[in-house]
């Protein structure tokens, strides 16, 4: 099966398949039965594996449900339009209800971060949201119209994400892309990344999420969020200005902010304990 888990995975064998209308997500559902749940949503490029370190501290305590967004690590592409935020909104919604985990708590990072706010707002979560680097903005200038034209053509052109997954084979590309987030992680989670970007299936389903990925809608409606929402930056990161997270903890009425230094975008593979211990206080204050 061309989405099945090597074994040598984070977590591999928690791994399981669930179908809803409209997607085919690959899951992992661990840690406490009956205890406090959390939902934790990855950002775009990424996967399930990028949450194993920082859950390692929560398992004793709490029920955890990593997710692999659609197209990305083992979970299926989905048809055309199905990897908007609305979309995946939807089929998140339709997965939780199905699996019978409604999350106490919810954890995003980057681009994860708006359907984690999407998600507590329409479940009432109890302990509200944690947005790790939250991709709270868009592209300014020219690139916000030519970077989704660009993706757009680069997902539908035949063979294009076999050329782009071939082009990960030399392991400097992959380096400086996680480089380029002002992260360092370890060669043992470099190697996931590798893997990843290897597998065409990945990049085209990173591609086509870039592509079809709107925040219009979402930023316009943010201001009125009611959710407890604790914003969570590295102060090195290079892919989302901190000073996007800032903006919207001084503008939305339930929140807080919290830096933490020598960290970039990949903040929680960095510094798995702290953002752990952060997320058992925001559990015990909220």
């Amino acid at each position: 099966m061309q989405n099945s888990v090597p074994s040598n995975w984070p977590y591999s064998e928690y791994s399981e398949y669930v179908q809803t209308s409209l997607h085919a997500w690959h899951i992992q559902r661990l840690g406490k039965s009956g205890g406090k749940k959390i939902l934790f949503i990855h950002g775009t490029g990424s996967s399930c594996h990028t949450w194993s370190n920082t859950v390692e501290y929560l398992l004793d305590e709490f029920e955890v449900l990593l997710v692999d967004l659609p197209g990305h690590g083992f979970s299926k592409i989905p048809t055309p339009n199905q990897s908007s935020l609305q979309s995946v909104f939807n089929g998140l919604m339709e997965l939780i209800k199905k699996i019978s985990f409604l999350p106490d708590l919810i954890v995003g990072h980057s681009a994860g971060a708006a359907i984690a706010v999407l998600l507590s707002e329409k479940i009432q979560s109890k302990n509200g949201v944690i947005c790790i680097n939250a991709a709270f903005g868009e592209f300014p200038g020219l690139a916000g119209v030519m970077f989704p034209i660009f993706a757009k053509i680069i997902a539908v052109v035949p063979f294009s994400s076999d050329i782009l997954a071939g082009m990960s084979r030399n392991k400097e590309r992959t380096e400086k892309l996680i480089a380029n987030t002002g992260s360092k992680i370890t060669r043992d989670r470099l190697r996931h990344y590798k893997l990843l970007f290897l597998k065409p299936n990945h990049v085209k389903g990173t591609l086509k999420l870039m592509a079809e990925w709107n925040l219009s809608e979402f930023l316009n409606n943010l201001k009125n969020c009611n959710s407890n929402i604790n914003f969570l930056v590295g102060n090195l990161d290079k892919t989302v200005p901190i000073s996007v997270s800032k903006k919207w903890s001084r503008i939305l009425p339930r929140t807080s902010y919290h830096e933490i230094s020598g960290a970039g975008h990949l903040l929680h593979e960095e510094k798995p304990y702290e953002v752990s211990q952060i997320i058992l206080n925001h559990l015990q204050d909220t």
